[in-house]
């Protein structure tokens, strides 16, 4: 069995989740118990099961901007599959002693470009094998889980499956903005219940320009502030979120609104450099 834990088992790593499962279907709480009966000792995080359904982008921005805020030795589950019961691989991202699971999809890419640690890949596909019976349509309960629950109790990825050079796994357009000498173009990863748009340009990308023009797919003039107190009320601006990742925001209101944007949004920005 490929999953067997070992008799001397002492290591109970810190589980985090991300699902775009919701809330208001067994999904979750299936998941969490089969982590309970396998891993009982570990304690599992959710970090979000509200990504939007199939938006593999969203997901990625959550996973990039919060595995950090784990302890070192963190497992942490990412399962937005969208291609779930075909022959898309399942993979592992070593972040320094930290794990990170998920199809591969693109979902790890945003994570795997920002890090400055050295990274390691690995094929755990062969973890299909183990189950006796397998939904083919909830690999996150029945592949996925037994897999974080064996990692999290010191099981080894290398012990699963090949090592992969970490350029090869599936990465997207979003992940990779395009930014040149006075221009980018970006990518709305997410929009939180403020209304704030949240982009896949890291802070700092830009410099620090006094105002940025957005050319498409609105037309407007965003100020380029430090905080959201900063803008008039009601006025527009861009800035350095929490998450690590530049946004678009209108203080005390949705710049979502202002701006007619949604997650999945290419835009274009423009400034004098």
């Amino acid at each position: 069995m490929i999953f067997s834990p070992r008799k001397d088992e002492t290591e109970h790593r810190c589980i985090g989740l991300i699902t775009d499962f919701g809330l208001s279907d067994p999904y979750v709480g299936q998941l969490k118990g089969i982590l309970a009966k396998k891993a009982p000792n570990c304690r599992v995080v959710d970090i979000s099961h509200d990504v939007a359904p199939f938006n593999v982008a969203q997901a990625g921005f959550f996973l990039a901007a919060s595995y950090e805020h784990f302890p070192e030795d963190a497992v942490i589950l990412a399962v937005v599959d969208p291609g779930v019961g075909t022959d898309r691989r399942i993979v592992c991202l070593q972040i320094g002693d930290r794990l990170l699971v998920a199809p591969d999809n693109g979902l790890l890419s945003i994570a795997m470009k920002q890090t400055w640690k050295d990274l390691r890949a690995f094929d755990l596909s062969r973890a299909l094998e183990a189950p006796k019976k397998v939904s083919h349509t909830f690999h996150g309960r029945d592949i996925f889980a037994p897999l974080i629950a064996w990692l999290a109790l010191g099981g080894k990825p290398e012990n699963l499956g090949k090592e992969v050079d970490p350029a090869e796994l599936v990465s997207h357009s979003w992940a990779n903005p395009t930014i040149t000498k006075g221009q980018a173009y970006g990518h709305v990863l997410h929009i939180d219940r403020f209304g704030n748009c949240v982009l896949n340009l890291e802070a700092g990308s830009l410099g620090k320009p006094e105002s940025i023009r957005m050319v498409s797919p609105a037309g407007g003039t965003l100020a380029y502030v430090t905080t959201y107190a900063d803008m008039p009320e009601g006025e527009p601006g861009l800035l350095e979120g929490s998450q690590g990742f530049l946004e678009i925001a209108v203080n005390q209101r949705s710049a979502a609104k202002r701006f007619g944007l949604s997650m999945g949004d290419t835009l274009e920005l423009s400034w004098e450099d």
